[in-house]
């Protein structure tokens, strides 16, 4: 299955995540957008849910991942991220500049819907090349 659009993320998490307390996921995605595998990384609270950047990209290693998509759940039902969402992403975009595995999106996802940071333009997204050696 490719995962070329926060739609088919969404499709592929929506059963899969939890309406009672946050979760967060990653997808490891192939050089084509292949998705290699999923995973819950991290389970919390009613609203809140510690996550560290370390944990998502030892995933992302261990899947050889070209690529990752993150997504975390709002049990209440609220699409907008909070100011903690946002600035989680923006160190997670840092990290992933480090390790040259880029975040193609970060999606809120509630039963019925989600938000995508990317395409909503709540984060800015670069798509670097992998540098040469």
């Amino acid at each position: 299955m490719e995962i070329t659009s926060a739609e088919k993320a969404f499709e592929t998490l929506r059963d899969k995540v939890s309406v009672d307390v946050e979760e967060f996921w990653a997808l490891a995605l192939g050089p084509k957008k292949t998705l290699l595998a999923s995973r819950m990384i991290f389970r919390g609270t009613v609203d809140s849910c510690l996550v560290h950047p370390r944990d998502i990209f030892r995933f992302a290693c261990l899947e050889n991942a070209s690529s990752l998509l993150v997504a975390h759940n709002h049990p209440s039902g609220d699409l907008i991220p909070s100011q903690e969402d946002l600035r989680f992403t923006r160190q997670l975009l840092k990290a992933a500049e480090v390790m040259e595995i880029p975040i193609v999106d970060h999606l809120i996802l509630t039963p019925a819907s989600y938000a995508s940071l990317r395409s909503d333009g709540w984060c800015r997204f670069e798509t670097r090349p992998v540098r040469s050696v």
